[in-house]
């Protein structure tokens, strides 16, 4: 039977009998091939009952899906612990090792003391007391807080905190040892007759030259000019302000590095009697530990402090001591070296011009 005529028709493929209404393919619920007879009876039925359209399934309803919010982490506290890790990681990164130790040393028993507060809870008092519990000098002190300033600096810098609680703190006053750390002529002479001829080289050098002792264990056949005789250190303590120190040598020295530099074209020219670079901790060993066995106490810079005294009292320019020192002004000569005892013997030629 055609799918178009007005009446029931046969549907193979699904075994079922089906009618045309409205254009739609509509079931008449018969199967077989054979049912003509059911199949025009449902037909009829179909018709007397209106022919309704069969109602659609109904679309399954979607239950919309709750929007969630997005999860928000929870601010991490901020404390005085976590602006030191902080200040001290971004110092790792533009620091040299010296000055990040120093930090270190000095933040390390801060964070200790008051690590766990927050910074908004954090009084100038509670520096105070942190400061005067420790039994170190005046100098020791204020470096110690200015290591905390520094740090707290940072942090506001940085948005972690919004006042400077260290800079209400009284500062211990800072003395200079320029005077006590003196090393003389006599006290030189007496080192140097008993060290070892690799410490001896190191002795001369600071001696001669009164350059940092850093410095001296920087000295390489690439730095060591022999036509000017002198040093050049692009690295060094003073260069952010962007000029080379020059250290000028004695003609010791210059005969020495001439030497030094024909043996060994790279490392240190100066090393110790295991044939090692000297470092600054092994200078300080080396010099308190000789001091020592002559009697007296003696550091390193105790050389830079005496080249110093020994230049003014000669008579020589503050600007031209300042220049070999390596210092870009005379403040830091006037600060620290410039003290009475030091330029004694000017001072006394002064006087004799005034009164004629």
């Amino acid at each position: 039977m055609s799918r178009r005529s007005n009446g029931p028709w046969f549907y193979g493929q699904k075994n079922t009998w089906y009618a045309w209404h409205e254009g739609k393919r509509v079931s008449l619920k018969v199967q077989g091939e054979g049912n003509d007879a059911e199949a025009m009876r449902a037909w009829h039925r179909f018709k007397a009952d209106g022919c309704p359209t069969p109602k659609p399934k109904p679309e399954p309803t979607l239950t919309p899906t709750p929007k969630l919010e997005p999860t928000q982490e929870p601010k991490p506290i901020i404390t005085i612990n976590s602006i030191v890790d902080g200040f001290l990681a971004d110092a790792a990164s533009r620091l040299k090792p010296p000055t990040l130790r120093l930090y270190r040393s000095h933040l390390k028993p801060f964070v200790k003391a008051v690590g766990s507060m927050k910074p908004e809870a954090l009084t100038p008092k509670h520096i105070a007391s942190w400061l005067h519990s420790f039994p170190h000098g005046s100098t020791t002190k204020s470096m110690m807080l200015r290591s905390v300033s520094a740090c707290f600096s940072w942090g506001i810098s940085n948005d972690l905190m919004t006042t400077n609680p260290a800079r209400k703190v009284p500062k211990p006053k800072s003395k200079s040892r320029s005077v006590e750390a003196v090393i003389t002529r006599e006290q030189h002479d007496a080192m140097f007759a008993i060290a070892l001829p690799a410490q001896r080289q190191m002795l001369v050098m600071l001696h001669d030259t009164g350059c940092r002792p850093g410095e001296a264990c920087k000295v390489t056949a690439e730095t060591f000019h022999l036509d000017a005789g002198c040093i050049i250190l692009h690295d060094h303590k003073a260069e952010r302000t962007g000029k080379p120190r020059v250290i000028f040598l004695s003609p010791e020295l210059v005969e020495l590095f001439k030497v030094q530099a024909e043996s060994r074209p790279k490392g240190s020219l100066l090393r110790t009697s295991w044939g090692t670079p000297w470092n600054a901790q092994s200078v300080r060993l080396m010099v308190s530990r000789l001091a020592e066995r002559c009697g007296f106490k003696a550091m390193p810079y105790g050389y830079r402090h005496g080249f110093a005294t020994a230049a003014l009292a000669s008579g020589i320019p503050d600007a031209t001591v300042a220049a070999l020192l390596g210092h870009s002004s005379t403040a830091m000569l006037h600060r620290h070296y410039s003290h009475l005892t030091s330029q004694a013997t000017v001072l006394r030629e002064a006087l004799s011009r005034v009164r004629g």
